[in-house]
């Protein structure tokens, strides 16, 4: 029964992945009460390479960000996020010194994912501004083929 339930929760987020399409902006979000605001100042991108995350922390809610940076959540075994893992690092090459490149396992790191309500599917773009500004991309529908991606981020920089 556990491995049936599992299944039917991976189908549901493929499924979710292919049809899905948002493009939501926000304020950061706040803490909970009593909950303290990210101190934590996320680095600046590492030449021209994507970072792969395994500190929660260093991106959670309120952080405060140097430059664009943009979070790709994803899974291994999710299609559409294979689709976008390779222009995700031609961009992350294309914007060295511009823009921030970060990579989310959500199978490790599901917790950040559910901190910024990215919703049910993956993947899952979030555009950080240093102003603390959110913008968020479910599905690939904004962001493939990569020209889609690479507009997106000129008018992020361009803000």
């Amino acid at each position: 029964m556990k491995i049936s339930t599992i299944l039917a929760a991976s189908a549901l987020l493929i499924f979710g992945a292919c049809t899905s399409k948002q493009a939501e902006q926000t304020a950061t979000p706040t803490p909970e009460a009593g909950e303290p605001a990210s101190e934590y100042a996320a680095p600046a991108g590492v030449g021209g390479k994507v970072i792969e995350l395994t500190d929660a922390a260093e991106y959670a809610p309120g952080v405060k960000v140097p430059q664009l940076t943009i979070l790709d959540f994803n899974a291994v075994w999710c299609g559409p996020c294979r689709q976008l893992t390779p222009v995700f690092e031609e961009l992350a090459v294309k914007y060295e010194g511009k823009a921030t490149f970060v990579s989310v396992d959500v199978d490790k790191l599901g917790d950040l994912f559910q901190a910024y309500d990215m919703g049910n599917s993956i993947p899952a773009v979030l555009f950080i501004q240093p102003d603390g500004t959110l913008t968020k991309y479910i599905g690939t529908e904004d962001l493939l083929p990569g020209n889609k991606f690479e507009a997106l981020i000129d008018a992020a920089l361009a803000k």
